[in-house]
């Protein structure tokens, strides 16, 4: 049973929605592929590197919150929470398969940015899961009790090539 509680609210004076009290964007694909898309036409601005940074520093903070406040210790504990949060934010279903000092690896059968990304323009010759390695990261990296940026996030197949699944490995830097 998995130790993820969701704490949702929405302040209709401010349209916005909080969940575990941090404003949250819920799932949105056609924001994610948008943004998404832009990040990897811009190469000379490294758009990819600082999508994966955002995401990386946003839900490394977001799950070392949750984890301090709800006393989650445990290995197990804290992957099914991440994966839990990954679920409840509308971003898919992510399945962390391995976790070692050194290396991460995790799968994902479904996602919405890769639907929404299918749907608008159709397959594509590479990943495109940049938030999603962002996630990773954070997810390797507070587990193993190393700090923020000390993982790289490769993924190796994907959803949007075709692949039946999405696959990233993650390794210390």
């Amino acid at each position: 049973m998995s130790k993820f509680q969701t704490d949702y609210r929405f302040d209709p004076e401010t349209c916005r929605h909080y969940l575990n009290d941090h404003c949250t964007v819920l799932h949105c694909h056609h924001f994610m592929t948008l943004y998404t898309q832009l990040a990897d036409d811009a190469v000379h601005f490294e758009g990819e590197r600082l999508f994966k940074e955002a995401a990386e520093d946003t839900f490394y903070y977001l799950l070392q919150n949750y984890f301090t406040k709800h006393n989650i210790t445990q290995l197990s504990d804290q992957v099914q929470v991440a994966e839990d949060y990954w679920k409840t934010v509308g971003m898919g279903i992510i399945q962390f398969t391995e976790i070692g000092k050194f290396t991460v690896r995790a799968e994902m059968l479904t996602s919405h940015i890769d639907q929404g990304w299918l749907e608008k323009w159709g397959a594509d010759n590479k990943p495109i899961n940049f938030i999603t390695s962002g996630f990773i990261a954070a997810v390797a990296a507070l587990v193993n009790q190393y700090p923020i940026k000390s993982y790289s996030v490769k993924e190796v197949f994907s959803l949007i090539k075709g692949d039946h699944k999405s696959v990233f490995h993650a390794s210390l830097k």
